[in-house]
Order: structure tokens, then sequence, then C-alpha cells
């Protein structure tokens, strides 16, 4: 272990987590998705309070977080919040992906990780280097995370008030899980403090309505296997994998013993992949980043600061 004080963070819309090297406790703070928070002022904050409890300088911060900064302007800003704050050497900023693959992948594969929103980064050519994909945010991408699933099943139960299709009973649940009428339904998730985490955790009760049997969310769950199976596919082509090209499935969507993880993993079988069945979390990913002199194969994806 090195005796220098290192600070990894890690997380998303549903929570960060940081940890350093001289500390087994991992603090935990409330996660935000794009537009929820000032990006800098709230990242540098959770980061210099953790760093309050050790005396002396820190060596190096590395920040994996789902919510990149969009240009180097806002890579600086959350630097200088930090260093105006603490002693603090180096900064590693990237996304919760490169973390997720520096944890899991030890050979040649690809890490996904579906939360509240989805990411991945895969490894190829005997770990020499990188490809990110899929995410994008809930805008424009994030098919198949909890965010995505909560939404389209939140569509079609919509679509059922008005006769356009859709399915009446997903219209009954989320009313009663956001607790509203139909009518005023899509007004009380529009004005949710944070729709898009709640959407997310409205995913929850779209899987117990599948394990139940019911159609319609069945076949979203079904389509949000197909696009992270869609996923592992482009990964293991990118890096031109065999069958040992390697896939770890990670995130509160995918955990061990959900019908979402028995639906990827069965298409999974079909790629003729060595499915990981347990992996380390991201934030030993971030960890591990942090112990390492230079990104290696994720020097395009991580901002040194």
């Amino acid at each position: 272990m090195s005796s220098d004080l290192l600070i990894a963070v890690d997380g998303g819309g549903s929570g960060i987590r940081i940890a350093s090297n001289q500390s087994n406790q991992i603090e935990n703070v409330a996660g935000f998705s794009h537009g929820e928070k000032d990006l800098a002022e709230y990242l540098s904050t959770a980061i210099v309070n953790y760093t309050k409890r050790f005396p002396g300088p820190v060596k190096k911060v590395v920040l994996a977080t789902a919510t990149l900064p969009a240009n180097d302007q806002q890579y600086r800003a959350i630097a200088v919040k930090i260093r105006e704050r603490t002693r603090v050497s180096e900064i590693w900023i990237c996304s919760d992906s490169v973390s997720a693959a520096a944890a899991a992948i030890e050979n040649d594969g690809v890490a996904i990780a579906a939360g509240t929103g989805i990411t991945a980064m895969a490894l190829g050519k005997n770990r020499t280097v990188a490809f990110a994909l899929s995410g994008d945010g809930y805008l424009i991408g994030d098919e198949g995370s909890a965010y995505w699933i909560g939404r389209m099943a939140l569509n079609q139960g919509l679509r059922s008030r008005d006769g356009r299709g859709g399915d009446a009973q997903l219209l009954t649940a989320a009313c009663k899980f956001f607790n509203s009428d139909a009518y005023h339904l899509a007004h009380v998730v529009h004005e949710a403090n944070r729709p898009v985490h709640e959407i997310a955790k409205f995913a929850e009760v779209v899987s117990e309505l599948a394990g139940g049997a019911n159609a319609a969310a069945i076949k979203i769950l079904e389509t949000a296997a197909d696009e992270i199976v869609l996923i592992a596919s482009s990964a293991k082509s990118m890096c031109h994998g065999d069958a040992n090209f390697e896939v770890a499935l990670l995130g509160g969507v995918l955990k061990p013993g959900s019908l979402m993880n028995k639906l990827v993993t069965e298409r999974l079988h079909k790629l003729n992949v060595k499915i990981l069945s347990e992996s380390p979390s991201s934030i030993t990913g971030a960890m591990k980043l942090a112990n390492m002199a230079t990104p290696g194969p994720f020097q395009e994806f991580v901002k040194v600061i």
C-alpha cells in the first residue's frame, strides 16, 4: 500500500462513493444526474469534505463519475475548486466506465454497468487498448438502463389512458408509485425533485410486473436485455475477442439474481464469451487507477490535471 494519501471517487445518479488507501471506510454521498447540480461545486465539495479527516496533503484524487464535464473549462473548474480548499498534487477525471473496467476486466473484455444510466468500457489487444461504448445520457441514449426501462413503462402506461395501445396495469402501477391519478401522472413526474432518479427507481416495479407475467413489462425488459447484449457483441467485435472475452455485468439493473441479469445472461451464452459471475465494485477500480503511475490503456479517457 502506498504511504501517500490517495482518494478514489466513483458514482452516478444513484449515489457517489468515496474511499482512500488509508481507511477501510467508504463514504456514501447522494448522487445526481445531468443538470441537477453544479458539477464542479458538488463534486469538489464532496471530495474536500472527505479529505478533512486526513492530515497532510493528497497525492492523487481519481474522480470517476457518470456525469462528465463537457469541456476543458469544466474540467479545470473542478480541479480549481478542489485545490482551493485542500492540497492535492494530481487529479484524474474519467467516466465511471473506466473504473468499472479497471475493477472487473483482468484480460480482454468489457465491463457493462447499468444503473440509473448505462455505460461500458472494453479492453482489447491483451489489455493494451480501450474502447468506450453506449451511455450517451438519458436525453439521447442509455438504452437498457433503469431510467430507460422506467421511461418506456411510463410511456406504455400513459398510452393506455387515451386509447393509444399501451398497458393499463403499467398505468395503475405508475399512478401508485408516483402517488398520482392518471390524468396528472405526467405532470407529477416532470415536477419531481429528481425526475430521472425517480423514473429509474420505477424500473424495479416494472421488473416485479414482468416477474408476474405482465406482457408489456416483459417486452420492455427483453428489449433492454437485447440492448445490453448488443453492447457486449459490439465490444467483442471491436476487440477481436474470442471465447475468453470477458463480460462483466455491473450495477443495480444487472445485480445477481435479478430478472434482467437472467435475461442478459441467457443471451450472452449465445455469444460464446466468458461471463464473469462476480466482479469487484467500481470504487475498487477507481482505487486501482489511483495506484497507477499512468492511465495505461485508458489514456484517451482520463483527464490528468
